[in-house]
């Protein structure tokens, strides 16, 4: 079967190579290709800066508007607020711009008789998210990419509901057998060579303004502007204000590692728990009044989803200490009795310091002995009873390997694949999707 393809991403030379490749061997005929070049047919940035042409309204999937509304909306409100520097604009202005989004994708769908959609990653900007949302429920299939930290391989899906359970990623692809060392600290090399000191706001807001004045580099509003410069100076205020830069080995301890927001690994994989304050309290109605969270700052993190509400309603968590970006990651997991996330790596992370880790979101370790994902019965006892066993870690995560394919769709992980070449890359990624293809 030739599926009638549309194409989000897969725009830099080697993925465009293994796509090309796939059409000439009649696996996939491209109708849509959303991405960066010349040839594709919608401009990504432009389709995420919501700055697109569009028809005029079809009204085509009006039937499933009722049923994908309450499912769809606060993501798709989640993910859009990536774009607070860009955007100042009420909720009602939100509603007309989800409406915009969901008459535009209905009309390609059924205008191109879209049969299959690859993603080269999970959607994260509303608009790529709402079109996931209609595409399943017109029964579209789907191949959704995601990156893994194993060197050269990404994880796949075809529902992102089954993210961390990995029951629709059929096709295995050979490994060799990897030992994990348990005990060592291991610094991610996307965590490397980050400066630590908080830049000046006054410096983002000169980045920033060229933004404002050079369309090309990234449209800009003025109020966007304006929003983005004092959420600086608010994020600035309360970070220095309510951080301490030191951990609290007085008392027994959970660690609670916030992750960088607007980010895929919150707005995508953390659900409800996109809001990490939520997570934090659920943990602190489990823990007694003599226990301490230790809720550390991201090293990335600027000012988005970091203003002034955040803090004071992270101040009213008495249990709660704000640990500063400086501090290391690995003391925090060392010191503290569990540790607790979202989706983020520091869950294998304590899986690899013998410590047990409670997930709330969606992450690729979840299954794994140690991983406790979190529920509302959830209780102190079986957190601190449940017992690490590293020879069945081991073998799940080899498990988990072989049902990761080769090449990279991300190109940020080209640093944790030294080996990396443009030609051997769309060779990875045509086998790889051939077979992924196939097995639909």
């Amino acid at each position: 079967m030739i599926y009638n393809t549309l194409i989000y991403g897969m725009h830099w030379k080697s993925q465009t190579e293994a796509i090309k490749a796939l059409e000439k061997d009649n696996l996939i005929n491209v109708k849509i290709w959303i991405g960066k070049n010349k040839e594709n047919h919608i401009n990504i940035g432009k389709l995420r800066r919501s700055r697109i042409k569009k028809e005029p309204y079809s009204g085509l999937n009006s039937e499933l508007y009722d049923r994908i509304y309450q499912e769809a909306f606060p993501i798709f409100l989640d993910m859009f607020a990536r774009n607070p520097s860009q955007y100042a604009i009420t909720h009602q202005e939100a509603v007309n711009l989800y409406n915009y989004f969901f008459d535009y994708f209905s009309n390609i769908l059924h205008k191109h008789n879209i049969q299959l959609m690859l993603f080269h990653m999970f959607p994260h900007f509303g608009s790529d998210y709402l079109l996931t949302v209609i595409a399943k429920h017109m029964n579209i299939k789907m191949i959704l990419m995601y990156q893994s930290l194993v060197p050269n391989r990404f994880q796949y899906i075809t529902d992102l509901k089954d993210f961390g359970h990995f029951e629709t990623s059929k096709v295995t692809f050979d490994y060799p057998y990897q030992t994990v060392n348990f005990g060592m600290r291991k610094v991610q090399f996307y965590m490397k060579n980050i400066k630590l000191k908080y830049r000046s706001c006054n410096y983002t807001l000169l980045q920033k303004l060229r933004r404002y004045f050079f369309k090309s580099v990234g449209r800009m509003t003025f109020l966007g502007l304006i929003k983005s410069y004092i959420d600086c100076l608010n994020f600035k205020y309360y970070y220095h204000k309510l951080s301490y830069d030191h951990i609290d080995t007085s008392k027994k301890s959970v660690y609670f590692p916030l992750q960088m927001q607007p980010e895929m690994t919150t707005s995508t994989l953390g659900e409800v728990y996109s809001d990490q304050l939520l997570a934090i309290e659920k943990i602190s109605n489990i823990i007694p009044d003599d226990w301490v969270i230790h809720v550390k700052e991201n090293p990335k993190q600027l000012e988005g989803h970091r203003g002034e509400y955040f803090f004071k309603r992270l101040s009213l968590i008495k249990k709660v200490k704000y640990i500063a970006k400086t501090v290391n990651s690995f003391d925090l997991i060392d010191n503290c009795q569990f540790v607790a996330n979202v989706s983020g790596t520091v869950g294998w992370e304590a899986l690899i310091a013998n410590k047990p880790c409670v997930v709330f979101g969606k992450a690729w370790y979840q299954e794994f002995n140690g991983i406790i994902k979190y529920h509302h019965n959830l209780t102190l006892e079986e957190i601190i009873n449940t017992k690490i066993d590293q020879s069945l870690i081991e073998k799940q995560y080899n498990h988990f390997i072989q049902h990761t394919a080769n090449g990279i769709v991300d190109r940020g992980y080209i640093p944790n694949f030294p080996e990396y070449t443009d030609e051997n890359n769309a060779k990875y990624l045509k086998e790889s999707l051939s077979k992924i293809i196939n097995s639909l």
